[in-house]
């Protein structure tokens, strides 16, 4: 993945980005299950300079359990979750890697809070399973 393209349900909000993800995977903490409406978001990050981003975002913050500050991100028009930025993680963007042009291109590579997923939200034993990271 070199160049990816995506954007909100409605299509108010766009965004390319240029070079590869630095990291791909599924989180189950609690948090994700809310603002996803399932067990688990899907996302990859990169870099905040690898991003071109168009359209207005509104944005939600919490502290996540480690006690950095999260923003996510979503589009007012539609209520669809674009992306997710951290105090603990500078400089770098969460993509919702349901929001790419084409979503087949994403593939995770390890699972993070493991410990609070829901027993019908089955992921992939293959993956790197985190309890609490």
């Amino acid at each position: 993945m070199s160049l990816l393209k995506g954007c909100c349900m409605c299509g108010s909000v766009k965004y390319e980005i240029t070079g590869k993800p630095q990291l791909s995977f599924l989180c189950q903490c609690r948090q994700c299950q809310k603002i996803t409406g399932s067990g688990h978001s899907a996302e990859f990050v990169v870099s905040e300079k690898a991003v071109s981003l168009s359209g207005e975002l509104k944005s939600f913050e919490m502290k996540s359990d480690r006690g950095s500050t999260v923003s996510s991100q979503f589009c007012p028009t539609c209520g669809n979750p674009i992306l997710k930025k951290s105090s603990g993680y500078p400089g770098l963007v969460f993509f919702h890697a349901a929001t790419l042009e084409t979503p087949e291109l994403f593939s995770p590579e390890k699972a993070f809070w493991c410990s609070s997923g829901q027993p019908w939200d089955h992921v992939n034993p293959k993956l790197e399973m985190m309890q609490n990271a």
